[in-house]
């Protein structure tokens, strides 16, 4: 039976991966995101009762990160196709330069979003800090119970 504190553990992991998410850039193609992305919007909006202002802000804080992101997603792909093919012809120089070369394209997808996650950050109030700050929290500790539930 489960108890009312792991189901609650879980439940606030599944908002906070739903948080995450949005602010995750895709590394897909757009039209797989897309729809995701959406709704995770509206549940973000909801749970931390963003303003139409600060929702207008928001939406457009990530549609400029999305397209600052998408040459280095289409870089990012062809990097791994090429990785595959090195991977496929045994070519261990060829390998290697690829995974320097993947590692910096996912690091500069990293700084596009916490670019934007810090002007989203600039927009929100104490009080939704705190939400989002408690929801992340509440993330990690059903991260750490669905980790030392899988040691056992």
């Amino acid at each position: 039976m489960i108890s009312l504190r792991n189901k609650f553990v879980a439940w606030s992991a599944v908002a906070a991966l739903g948080a995450a998410s949005l602010f995750a850039a895709p590394t897909s193609p757009a039209g797989y995101h897309g729809h995701r992305h959406g709704g995770m919007g509206a549940f973000l909006s909801s749970y931390l009762n963003l303003t139409p202002a600060q929702q207008a802000q928001e939406k457009s804080i990530f549609q400029t990160a999305r397209q600052s992101a998408q040459p280095v997603r289409q870089q990012l792909r062809q990097t791994r196709q090429s990785l595959r093919a090195a991977v496929e012809a045994n070519n261990p120089a060829q390998i290697q330069q690829l995974a320097k070369t993947e590692g910096s394209q996912v690091g500069q997808l990293a700084a596009i979003r916490g670019a934007a996650m810090a002007k989203v950050y600039q927009i929100l109030t104490p009080d939704q800090l705190q939400k989002l700050q408690a929801l992340r929290q509440a993330h990690r500790a059903a991260r750490q119970a669905h980790l030392a539930g899988a040691e056992n």
